[in-house]
Protein backbone atom coordinates (compact mmCIF):
# COMPACT_ATOMS: atom_id res chain seq x y z
CA UNK A 1 0.00 0.00 0.00
CA UNK A 2 1.31 3.48 -0.67
CA UNK A 3 2.07 5.52 2.55
CA UNK A 4 -0.54 7.54 4.16
CA UNK A 5 1.51 10.74 2.85
CA UNK A 6 4.36 11.38 0.25
CA UNK A 7 7.88 10.36 2.14
CA UNK A 8 9.80 13.10 -0.90
CA UNK A 9 9.37 16.62 -1.38
CA UNK A 10 7.94 17.94 -4.63
CA UNK A 11 10.49 19.85 -6.32
CA UNK A 12 8.54 21.92 -7.76
CA UNK A 13 6.84 22.93 -4.83
CA UNK A 14 8.62 25.53 -2.53
CA UNK A 15 10.22 24.19 0.53
CA UNK A 16 8.40 23.57 3.57
CA UNK A 17 8.70 26.26 6.21
CA UNK A 18 11.32 24.73 9.18
CA UNK A 19 9.51 24.05 12.81
CA UNK A 20 9.16 26.69 14.52
CA UNK A 21 11.07 26.54 18.23
CA UNK A 22 9.31 25.72 20.98
CA UNK A 23 8.95 28.69 23.53
CA UNK A 24 11.15 28.65 26.51
CA UNK A 25 9.13 29.72 29.87
CA UNK A 26 9.00 33.32 30.29
CA UNK A 27 11.25 34.43 33.47
CA UNK A 28 11.28 37.50 35.65
CA UNK A 29 14.76 38.70 35.04
CA UNK A 30 16.91 38.43 38.20
CA UNK A 31 16.47 42.46 39.30
CA UNK A 32 13.05 42.10 39.54
CA UNK A 33 12.73 38.60 41.92
CA UNK A 34 15.41 39.44 44.22
CA UNK A 35 13.12 40.71 47.04
CA UNK A 36 10.62 37.72 46.80
CA UNK A 37 10.48 35.85 49.73
CA UNK A 38 11.83 38.80 51.65
CA UNK A 39 9.94 41.11 54.05
CA UNK A 40 9.45 43.67 50.91
CA UNK A 41 7.90 40.41 49.04
CA UNK A 42 5.79 40.09 51.77
CA UNK A 43 4.46 42.85 52.14
CA UNK A 44 3.92 44.13 48.81
CA UNK A 45 1.77 40.34 48.32
CA UNK A 46 -0.23 41.76 51.45
CA UNK A 47 -0.84 45.01 50.53
CA UNK A 48 -2.55 43.26 47.06
CA UNK A 49 -5.25 42.15 48.97
CA UNK A 50 -8.42 44.46 49.27
CA UNK A 51 -9.26 42.74 52.34
CA UNK A 52 -6.08 42.92 54.48
CA UNK A 53 -6.13 46.77 53.62
CA UNK A 54 -9.49 47.19 55.29
CA UNK A 55 -8.79 45.13 58.00
CA UNK A 56 -5.12 46.59 59.00
CA UNK A 57 -7.00 50.40 58.20
CA UNK A 58 -9.63 49.32 61.14
CA UNK A 59 -6.33 49.04 63.31
CA UNK A 60 -5.19 52.81 62.40
CA UNK A 61 -8.86 54.22 62.87
CA UNK A 62 -9.23 52.97 66.55
CA UNK A 63 -5.72 53.54 67.11
CA UNK A 64 -6.05 56.85 66.03
CA UNK A 65 -9.29 57.30 68.32
CA UNK A 66 -7.64 56.38 71.17
CA UNK A 67 -4.63 58.36 71.22
CA UNK A 68 -7.35 61.49 70.31
CA UNK A 69 -8.95 60.02 73.46
CA UNK A 70 -5.66 59.84 75.81
CA UNK A 71 -4.57 63.27 74.97
CA UNK A 72 -7.97 64.91 75.31
CA UNK A 73 -9.12 63.47 78.74
CA UNK A 74 -6.11 61.88 80.59
CA UNK A 75 -3.68 64.48 79.19
CA UNK A 76 -6.20 67.40 78.86
CA UNK A 77 -4.48 68.38 75.43
CA UNK A 78 -6.55 70.73 73.38
CA UNK A 79 -4.14 71.27 70.40
CA UNK A 80 -3.92 70.22 67.12
CA UNK A 81 -3.02 66.61 67.42
CA UNK A 82 -5.80 65.92 68.81
CA UNK A 83 -7.85 67.41 65.63
CA UNK A 84 -5.43 65.38 63.55
CA UNK A 85 -6.23 61.82 65.35
CA UNK A 86 -9.96 62.28 65.28
CA UNK A 87 -9.85 63.46 61.67
CA UNK A 88 -7.68 60.69 60.62
CA UNK A 89 -10.07 58.20 62.61
CA UNK A 90 -13.05 59.37 60.40
CA UNK A 91 -11.58 59.34 57.06
CA UNK A 92 -10.26 55.60 57.52
CA UNK A 93 -13.99 54.74 58.42
CA UNK A 94 -15.07 56.23 55.48
CA UNK A 95 -13.01 53.88 53.32
CA UNK A 96 -13.47 50.93 55.09
CA UNK A 97 -16.79 51.39 55.01
CA UNK A 98 -16.29 51.55 51.23
CA UNK A 99 -14.16 48.99 51.17
CA UNK A 100 -16.99 46.39 52.25
CA UNK A 101 -19.49 47.49 49.52
CA UNK A 102 -20.83 44.45 48.35
CA UNK A 103 -19.33 42.45 50.54
CA UNK A 104 -22.40 40.18 51.16
CA UNK A 105 -22.42 39.01 48.15
CA UNK A 106 -19.10 36.68 49.80
CA UNK A 107 -21.93 34.79 51.73
CA UNK A 108 -23.44 32.88 48.62
CA UNK A 109 -20.49 30.49 48.59
CA UNK A 110 -21.15 29.63 51.97
CA UNK A 111 -24.31 28.30 51.49
CA UNK A 112 -23.18 24.53 49.85
CA UNK A 113 -21.11 24.43 53.22
CA UNK A 114 -23.86 25.44 55.17
CA UNK A 115 -26.42 23.05 53.00
CA UNK A 116 -23.74 19.95 53.64
CA UNK A 117 -23.73 20.20 57.44
CA UNK A 118 -25.77 17.48 59.62
CA UNK A 119 -25.26 17.85 63.48
CA UNK A 120 -25.53 21.53 63.83
CA UNK A 121 -27.50 22.75 60.63
CA UNK A 122 -29.86 25.04 62.26
CA UNK A 123 -27.26 27.38 64.17
CA UNK A 124 -25.34 27.24 60.61
CA UNK A 125 -28.07 28.79 59.01
CA UNK A 126 -28.72 31.34 61.67
CA UNK A 127 -24.88 32.75 61.55
CA UNK A 128 -25.14 32.54 57.93
CA UNK A 129 -28.17 34.92 57.30
CA UNK A 130 -27.16 37.05 60.55
CA UNK A 131 -23.77 37.89 58.58
CA UNK A 132 -25.50 38.57 55.38
CA UNK A 133 -28.00 40.84 57.26
CA UNK A 134 -25.18 42.58 58.80
CA UNK A 135 -23.27 42.97 55.69
CA UNK A 136 -26.63 44.37 54.24
CA UNK A 137 -27.32 46.52 56.82
CA UNK A 138 -23.69 48.12 56.89
CA UNK A 139 -23.98 48.96 53.32
CA UNK A 140 -27.25 50.72 53.30
CA UNK A 141 -25.82 52.77 55.77
CA UNK A 142 -23.22 53.61 54.18
CA UNK A 143 -24.28 54.08 50.21
CA UNK A 144 -27.41 56.90 52.16
CA UNK A 145 -24.81 58.33 54.92
CA UNK A 146 -21.70 59.20 52.24
CA UNK A 147 -23.99 60.56 49.89
CA UNK A 148 -23.88 57.75 46.88
CA UNK A 149 -28.04 57.60 47.06
CA UNK A 150 -30.42 59.80 48.32
CA UNK A 151 -31.03 59.91 52.03
CA UNK A 152 -34.74 59.13 51.41
CA UNK A 153 -33.42 55.57 49.73
CA UNK A 154 -32.50 54.83 53.76
CA UNK A 155 -36.37 54.52 54.33
CA UNK A 156 -36.12 51.08 54.74
CA UNK A 157 -33.73 51.57 58.05
CA UNK A 158 -35.27 54.70 58.86
CA UNK A 159 -33.22 57.74 60.86
CA UNK A 160 -31.30 55.18 63.13
CA UNK A 161 -29.54 53.24 60.69
CA UNK A 162 -26.60 53.10 62.38
CA UNK A 163 -27.98 51.70 65.47
CA UNK A 164 -29.86 49.13 63.32
CA UNK A 165 -26.95 47.91 61.47
CA UNK A 166 -24.58 48.05 65.50
CA UNK A 167 -27.58 45.64 66.48
CA UNK A 168 -27.63 43.29 64.01
CA UNK A 169 -23.42 43.29 64.21
CA UNK A 170 -24.33 42.82 68.16
CA UNK A 171 -26.56 39.37 67.15
CA UNK A 172 -23.95 38.41 64.56
CA UNK A 173 -21.29 37.96 66.86
CA UNK A 174 -22.98 36.69 69.53
CA UNK A 175 -24.06 33.71 66.77
CA UNK A 176 -20.94 33.58 65.16
CA UNK A 177 -19.36 33.13 68.44
CA UNK A 178 -21.77 29.92 69.09
CA UNK A 179 -20.75 28.52 65.96
CA UNK A 180 -16.72 29.34 66.19
CA UNK A 181 -17.04 26.96 69.32
CA UNK A 182 -18.61 23.74 66.88
CA UNK A 183 -15.43 24.55 64.53
CA UNK A 184 -12.82 24.79 67.19
CA UNK A 185 -13.92 21.11 68.92
CA UNK A 186 -14.20 20.02 64.83
CA UNK A 187 -10.47 21.13 64.00
CA UNK A 188 -8.83 20.18 67.51
CA UNK A 189 -9.96 16.28 66.66
CA UNK A 190 -8.73 16.78 63.85
CA UNK A 191 -5.12 18.04 65.30
CA UNK A 192 -5.06 14.77 67.41
CA UNK A 193 -5.83 12.33 64.60
CA UNK A 194 -3.07 14.09 62.23
CA UNK A 195 0.56 12.66 61.88
CA UNK A 196 1.26 14.38 59.52
CA UNK A 197 3.42 17.24 59.42
CA UNK A 198 2.93 19.45 56.81
CA UNK A 199 -0.97 19.25 56.89
CA UNK A 200 -0.64 19.69 61.19
CA UNK A 201 1.04 23.03 60.56
CA UNK A 202 -1.85 24.24 58.06
CA UNK A 203 -4.49 22.81 61.14
CA UNK A 204 -3.08 24.60 63.86
CA UNK A 205 -2.76 28.02 61.67
CA UNK A 206 -6.44 27.25 61.06
CA UNK A 207 -7.26 26.74 64.60
CA UNK A 208 -5.46 30.00 65.54
CA UNK A 209 -7.67 31.65 63.38
CA UNK A 210 -10.94 30.11 65.17
CA UNK A 211 -9.55 31.18 68.60
CA UNK A 212 -8.62 34.91 67.55
CA UNK A 213 -12.18 34.76 65.87
CA UNK A 214 -13.87 34.41 69.12
CA UNK A 215 -11.66 37.53 70.47
CA UNK A 216 -13.06 39.09 67.39
CA UNK A 217 -16.21 38.59 68.01
CA UNK A 218 -16.45 39.57 72.18
CA UNK A 219 -14.80 42.73 71.17
CA UNK A 220 -16.94 44.01 68.31
CA UNK A 221 -19.85 42.85 70.15
CA UNK A 222 -18.93 44.79 73.12
CA UNK A 223 -17.97 48.01 71.28
CA UNK A 224 -21.57 47.65 69.42
CA UNK A 225 -23.24 47.59 72.76
CA UNK A 226 -21.60 50.52 74.20
CA UNK A 227 -22.60 52.37 70.88
CA UNK A 228 -26.29 51.55 71.15
CA UNK A 229 -26.09 52.55 74.82
CA UNK A 230 -26.83 49.27 76.87
CA UNK A 231 -25.72 49.73 80.85
CA UNK A 232 -23.80 46.64 80.74
CA UNK A 233 -21.36 47.65 77.76
CA UNK A 234 -18.11 48.92 78.47
CA UNK A 235 -17.50 52.72 78.74
CA UNK A 236 -16.48 55.14 75.63
CA UNK A 237 -12.73 54.55 76.58
CA UNK A 238 -13.71 50.29 76.63
CA UNK A 239 -15.02 50.52 73.35
CA UNK A 240 -12.47 51.79 71.64
CA UNK A 241 -10.18 49.83 73.34
CA UNK A 242 -12.59 46.79 72.14
CA UNK A 243 -12.95 48.01 68.65
CA UNK A 244 -8.80 48.05 68.52
CA UNK A 245 -8.17 44.59 69.24
CA UNK A 246 -10.82 43.41 67.07
CA UNK A 247 -8.93 45.33 64.63
CA UNK A 248 -5.89 43.36 65.59
CA UNK A 249 -7.42 40.06 65.49
CA UNK A 250 -8.93 40.58 62.08
CA UNK A 251 -5.56 42.01 60.76
CA UNK A 252 -3.70 39.25 62.27
CA UNK A 253 -5.83 36.87 60.27
CA UNK A 254 -5.04 38.55 56.72
CA UNK A 255 -1.96 39.11 57.70
CA UNK A 256 -1.20 35.21 58.85
CA UNK A 257 -3.37 34.10 56.24
CA UNK A 258 -1.71 35.54 52.97
CA UNK A 259 2.17 36.28 54.24
CA UNK A 260 3.69 33.23 52.43
CA UNK A 261 2.73 32.82 48.94
CA UNK A 262 2.51 29.22 48.62
CA UNK A 263 -0.07 29.32 51.18
CA UNK A 264 1.80 27.85 53.93
CA UNK A 265 1.62 30.82 56.04
CA UNK A 266 2.82 31.51 59.83
CA UNK A 267 1.98 28.85 62.38
CA UNK A 268 1.73 30.06 66.14
CA UNK A 269 4.22 28.43 67.98
CA UNK A 270 3.24 28.32 71.81
CA UNK A 271 -0.70 28.85 71.96
CA UNK A 272 -3.59 29.54 69.53
CA UNK A 273 -4.34 32.66 71.77
CA UNK A 274 -0.52 33.82 70.87
CA UNK A 275 1.24 35.09 67.77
Amino acid sequence: LPPPFPTTHNPTSPPPPPPSPTPLPRRRPAAMSWYEGTVIGHMDALGKKTEWREKTGKVVQYGAKLAAYVLENDLEHKGEAVDRLKKLSKLVSASRKIFKLGKFLKHFEDIEDVLAETQFPTIMWIDLAMNFAKDVTENIETITKYGFLPKSYGVIMGKKAEDIADFTKMIQCAVSFCATLIEIGRMEDKIKNCSDPKKLKKLNLKNSFLYWAQIKYVTDGLKCAASLGYSWAPSKRGAIICGLIAGIADARKQSMKHWDKNGAGYTSALDPYLF
